[in-house]
């Protein structure tokens, strides 16, 4: 709505919430506010200095918003400007919030509008798995998908290029190859791999479980599997070897993931080829040996060494596919749900598959329009299973399928019905389709309501689908992904290698698992008394008594620790190559943690004296010298205060009493005087701010599920869903209910037709 329109609507109404204004918000306003916030300067984009009267105070909603978020923080007023007794400031406060919560009373539900969203990479490659039964992921080959609001789930970004186009058909065409059998079974063929020609490989895959293998001597290629089926995987070893009848071990990698490690006998003349056969998903993914690291692992040990005796991987062969001629995989029977051959048997396989592809009922007309693909198939001599093997590629590549599709009625809002409800909430939490359960409670047309919902939503966070909430939804709000990309010093951080890059992820990825399976606070995410380590990962943090790869989870003794945001993983991805960086970590604390962004920062701003960093003078004092400028104080002292406080964790995440020459200081202090002397301290003040963290992880989700931003008209539901979770114990499942039993969740804006 308008600004004009609003004060056009609160002039027809009478002013209860005016009252105090004129004694006691206006002179708060005048006194400590529009010295920097005037039409003249207009800090940070913000004029209080027009609210000289009741009436356009009022009209103003979403200012007051951010005048409580500011002054209930004690970021306003900043320094040197005189602050108001608590008292006052209290009830100004309380004036702002009762003014808010009038408007938002008499404001009509908001939706939104949500553009038809195409399924992204991962979404796609989920929906293949559900809907065939596959472990196909053709959509790797996609191009990447874009982000919008910290996701790549977001309607309006995701795009449609001519090159994707082409790659859905492939995508049709692949799938359909390794789902069903339109023809005799595929032949075993031979490729082989030689390391003369490829080279020594210059990564492999991480497992933190497995067994650590390095990279020098290993050969591991990326293959194209044609089908899910047995292959074997022939291995020849080659090297001097020892005088002695020592042994070696090389772990075999299929599928992108170890499936065997085999003794290696080291002497001379010793037989060096092995073969191993093994279940491996159609796609393309890794294949080949490496050498398991010898001894025990210490912490800063480099992974790229030698074997002794000079061992290199010199030959890999893939045989396969072997399949059985008489066995049918899952993924044809799933499809081929008759086999009579007859045109009642094709219309109950095409609505059949269609019906689950598009996540809808299908019209007899869509049907038919399908059908017209088997009798083409079956004019030019091809097999009743090819003429549907057609149909399939048609509705893979349908709108219906790749667009999750909500028809709007002619204007206002309306409630989504069943079957676009189901499609929410599925790929609000399992990235994916809907199952049978969910499709039947949809067709019953009793989703919508409460107790069916809930019971729906129950089950949905409890099946291993939900694992898609941590890989996702927790990969981008703690921006794991991008560790992918993080390079750490090899010279400043000999330590660093693919085993703890993915170990750190594996933490966080398990930690949040844990809060969601076991219904624990989100609060937990700031501060927790428990996390999950591996032997690699619990010397890196420094905490004994743990043995073995595998994780486990641990009870935490040591304040050091506690909450992702002393995890390695979101400590290394917040920081620098060669060092920390406290903007950087003061500015994911804002954004994902207290629901703050600071504005771009000014033009020609100074950079940081680099060389001088931990020789000439800490790092804390080179921001020091930065943050004089007062263009730049306004958003750093807040910002630099919360990454100085974790100053302790060097760049990839392990404790330090030095940065360099100079001990570090992790003492700082938060707007409202909150000072804090360890990492830990900070962790409480930030947990004595709950409300404020459950209404920004509120947001995320919301922006997550709904694949839209947030605006001002979402701001009284995601405030309402977080003082519900507040009365809840900040239970996860609260939240989640919260959101997915909201109007904004629930119903959509009309556009007068299709979102297409």
């Amino acid at each position: 709505m308008s600004r004009s329109v609003w004060i056009f609507f609160w002039l027809s109404l009478p002013l209860p919430a005016a009252d105090g204004f004129e004694d006691m918000v206006a002179p708060f306003l005048s006194k400590h506010c529009t010295m920097c916030h005037n039409a003249k300067t207009k800090t940070a984009n913000l004029d209080l200095e027009r609210l000289r009267d009741p009436r356009a105070a009022l009209a103003e909603r979403d200012v007051w918003e951010t005048v409580i978020q500011r002054v209930k923080s004690g970021q306003m007023p900043p320094k040197g400007i005189p602050k108001a007794t608590p008292e006052v400031t209290a009830a100004v406060v309380r004036w702002a919030e009762e003014h808010v919560a009038t408007v938002d009373s008499e404001r009509k539900v908001d939706p939104g509008r949500v553009t038809a969203r195409r399924l992204n990479r991962v979404e796609y490659n989920n929906t293949i798995r559900d809907l065939l039964g596959i472990q196909f992921r053709p959509a790797d080959d996609f191009p990447l998908d874009d982000s919008g609001h910290g996701f790549d789930n977001i309607a309006d970004v995701l795009t449609v290029s001519p090159s994707l186009l082409e790659k859905y058909l492939e995508a049709a065409d692949q799938i359909v190859r390794v789902a069903l059998r339109t023809g005799p079974a595929p032949k075993a063929v031979v490729e082989s791999y030689n390391l003369d020609k490829f080279g020594e490989s210059k990564s492999v895959p991480a497992d933190p479980e497995g067994e650590r293998i390095v990279r020098k001597g290993s050969l591991v290629v990326r293959h194209r599997f044609p089908y899910e089926a047995e292959y074997e995987i022939r291995i020849a070893v080659r090297g001097p070897g020892n005088a002695d009848d020592s042994t070696s071990r090389v772990a075999v990698i299929a599928g992108g993931q170890q499936v065997a490690v085999l003794d290696v006998e080291t002497g001379a003349d010793k037989k060096r080829n092995f073969e191993v056969r093994t279940q491996v998903p159609a796609g393309e993914s890794e294949v080949g040996a490496a050498l398991v690291f010898p001894g025990p692992v210490k912490p800063r040990q480099t992974p790229n060494i030698s074997i002794p005796g000079g061992f290199y991987i010199d030959t890999i062969e893939i045989h396969g596919p072997f399949v059985k001629t008489a066995e049918l995989p899952e993924s044809h029977k799933r499809v081929f749900v008759c086999t009579e051959k007859t045109d009642d048997c094709a219309r109950r396989i095409v609505s059949g598959f269609a019906r689950r592809a598009w996540r809808r009922p299908v019209t007899p007309q869509e049907v038919d329009k399908l059908l017209r693909f088997v009798r083409m198939a079956k004019a030019e001599g091809d097999s009743f299973e090819q003429g549907i093997a057609l149909a399939v590629k048609a509705t893979l590549v349908s709108p219906n399928f790749l667009f999750r599709v909500e028809r709007g009625a002619a204007g206002g809002t309306r409630e989504l019905n069943s079957h676009e409800l189901a499609s929410r909430l599925s790929y609000f939490l399992w990235s994916s389709m809907p199952d049978e359960k969910l499709f039947r409670a949809a067709e019953e047309g009793n989703l919508q309501q409460p107790e069916v919902l809930a019971a729906q939503v129950k089950r949905m966070l409890a099946s291993p689908k939900a694992d898609a909430l941590a890989e996702n939804f927790a990969g981008q709000w703690l921006e794991l992904r991008n560790l992918a990309q993080v390079n750490p010093d090899p010279k400043k951080f000999p330590g660093w290698d693919a085993d703890l890059r993915e170990a750190m992820r594996r933490e966080t990825v398990l930690f949040f698992t844990a809060i969601l399976r076991e219904d624990r606070s989100v609060l937990e995410f700031v501060d927790s008394k428990f996390t999950y380590l591996n032997s690699r990962l619990a010397e890196h943090y420094n905490i004994a008594g743990i043995e073995g790869r595998k994780f486990r989870r641990v009870d935490l003794s040591t304040d050091q620790r506690g909450g992702v945001l002393t995890h390695a993983s979101v400590l290394t991805v917040t920081s620098y190559p060669t060092r920390t960086s406290p903007v950087q970590r003061g500015l994911w604390v804002l954004e994902n943690f207290l629901a703050s962004t600071p504005p771009p920062p000014p033009a020609n701003v100074g950079a940081l004296r680099e060389e001088a960093i931990g020789k000439a003078m800490s790092l804390r004092k080179e921001l020091e010298r930065h943050r004089a400028d007062a263009a730049c104080a306004v958003c750093h002292d807040k910002m630099d205060a919360l990454g100085l406080g974790l100053e302790n964790y060097d760049a990839i995440g392990a404790w330090r009493t030095k940065d360099g020459d100079f001990p570090v200081d992790a003492a700082g202090t938060l707007p409202g005087n909150r000072f804090f002397t360890t990492p830990a301290e900070m962790r409480k003040i930030l947990m004595g701010d709950s409300e404020t963290f459950a209404r920004c992880l509120t947001e995320k989700l919301m922006i997550y599920g709904l694949g839209r931003g947030m605006a001002s008209n979402d701001k009284p539901v995601l405030r309402s869903i977080a003082k519900k979770v507040a009365a809840e114990d900040y239970r996860f499942s609260s939240m989640i209910l919260g959101i997915v039993n909201s109007p904004t969740f629930r119903m959509r804006k009309s556009d007068g037709g299709s979102s297409i």
